[in-house]
């Protein structure tokens, strides 16, 4: 049931997306320019010019992963200030629109905007991580396990309390924009495998069309998790990483969870109450023993999320954009 192509065989491998924002180093509003930063790998485009998605490459340990993911956003940064454009990791852009920007001219997102015009608010950004995966089975059965804890896993995250010019009284404004999106939020019981190829062929056939918090990923072999608002600090992202290499490692067979009681946690995680102790003590184990706990103990300190909303509510949202640029690096 995994599809043709797929890749599964790896042990709990990491993989780790980054979406970053170009912005105008005097306005600090989000500014168009990816393409013009296309050529090294590991840089892609999402749906608007003023942001860029980088990919590590398949990491061994978490170690190589914050390698790879202070090496790319040092390409990125390299890259913009050549087209005199500044950088910022966060969940979303303080006061910038997303009627205001450019849309990329390639065919998926054309697409993606004719069959759901709504997906042009989605100017914001996450953190996926992927984790590989022995089998496809493997996957279905991590999937549901680590499905109740992706709730905690956004609270760990919250890095958007101002979308579109506001505050709005979330940590994660993200977290409900993403359920803008068709075949967003919980997956479906997915059983062995018969839920996953109903799904992908409600998306035309193209899994990658599926925006769920949590997915199979057959090419790449590996079970993504997309819950994470966009960290601004990069061992933040890369903490988070570990946690979910972590949680993956935990993971055994479990009872479906209960989707209307996944959307309530999600919807007060956003907020900021989520069992975050009750997950970390979960991944103590398994990070323990591959060495990345003393990392993943960083996600006990506050989100970033109160550090945007302090800035914001002492010195107004150009200041909040401006110290994020600040402490991407």
């Amino acid at each position: 049931m995994a599809s043709e192509g797929s890749n599964y065989g790896r042990h709990l491998t990491l993989g780790v997306e980054e979406e970053l924002m170009l912005l105008d180093p005097e306005t600090y509003a989000a500014a168009p320019g990816v393409e013009r930063l296309l050529g090294p790998p590991g840089l892609k485009t999402e749906l608007f010019s003023c942001l860029v998605e980088t990919n590590t490459p398949i990491c061994e340990s978490v170690a190589e992963a914050l390698d790879e993911l202070v090496r790319l956003r040092g390409v990125v940064r390299q890259a913009a200030e050549r087209e005199g454009l500044v950088v910022a990791a966060t969940g979303s852009h303080p006061f910038s629109t997303p009627e205001e920007q450019e849309i990329v001219a390639e065919p998926r997102y054309l697409a993606l905007l004719e069959e759901r015009p709504a997906a042009r608010r989605q100017l914001v950004c996450g953190l996926h991580v992927h984790v590989g995966m022995e089998s496809f089975e493997r996957c279905l059965e991590a999937l549901e396990f680590v499905l109740p804890s992706l709730p905690a896993v956004l609270a760990v995250s919250l890095n958007s309390p101002y979308l579109d010019g506001e505050d709005t009284g979330l940590l994660s404004a993200r977290a409900g924009r993403l359920l803008e999106l068709p075949r967003a939020g919980p997956p479906p019981l997915l059983g062995t495998g018969e839920g996953w190829a109903d799904a992908v062929e409600r998306a035309g056939g193209d899994y990658t069309r599926i925006w769920w918090d949590a997915r199979p990923h057959p090419r790449l072999g590996t079970l993504e998790v997309r819950m994470a608002d966009q960290p601004t600090s990069v061992r933040r992202s890369a903490a988070i990483a570990a946690l979910v290499q972590a949680l993956c490692a935990s993971a055994g067979p479990v009872e479906p969870a209960d989707r209307g009681a996944y959307l309530e946690a999600r919807a007060d995680a956003a907020a900021g109450c989520a069992p975050v102790a009750e997950l970390l003590a979960l991944v103590e184990p398994a990070a323990r023993e591959r060495g990345t706990w003393e990392l993943v103990e960083l996600l006990r300190e506050p989100p970033e999320a109160h550090r945007q909303l302090d800035v914001g509510g002492r010195d107004g949202l150009v200041a909040v954009a401006a110290d994020l640029v600040a402490r991407s690096r």
